[in-house]
């Protein structure tokens, strides 16, 4: 494994990643910066309106890994942290969307491949929830995807 790794999600949320796994060989610290509402949830209830559209999103995660028993080249990983969400917003009393921008808490599981003819790449699937604090305590929403990272 090296020190840091870089890569793009296809998922909720959608986008670019950089991960620093530290020293102990046991964790990471992964902040990723993309869509939100993509996938799941373009169009859902939210306070008095709806949102209708994609999002913007940015979440720091420090996480635990291991190697499964199964293979040392098949990690799982488990981890939480803080996300920024930002979304237009539609109500019936208004004509023009409503930016709304939340901040809760992400956590997510996963597993990651990292290819013994490939040893800079990884190919990883996760799952995770998203529960806002402010200003809508306890607004679920899914999160998960799909990716590719250039491990350096």
């Amino acid at each position: 494994m090296k020190d840091w790794s870089a890569g793009f999600r296809v998922g909720e949320p959608g986008g670019f990643m950089i991960k620093r796994y530290l020293p102990n060989g046991k964790n990471a610290v992964e902040f990723n910066f993309g869509t939100y509402g993509g996938l799941w949830g373009t169009n859902r209830n939210y306070q008095d309106g709806t949102f209708q559209n994609i999002g913007f999103t940015v979440n720091a995660l420090y996480l635990w890994h291991r190697p499964t028993l199964v293979n040392s080249d098949l990690h799982y990983y488990y981890g939480a942290g803080p996300q920024f969400v930002s979304r237009s917003l539609f109500t019936s009393t208004s004509q023009f969307a409503e930016t709304k921008r939340g901040l809760g808490a992400a956590g997510i599981a996963g597993m990651e491949y990292f290819p013994i003819d490939a040893p800079n790449l990884s190919f990883f699937a996760e799952l995770g929830l998203y529960s806002e604090l402010l200003p809508n305590p306890f607004f679920l929403h899914i999160q998960g995807g799909v990716g590719v990272k250039v491990n350096f």
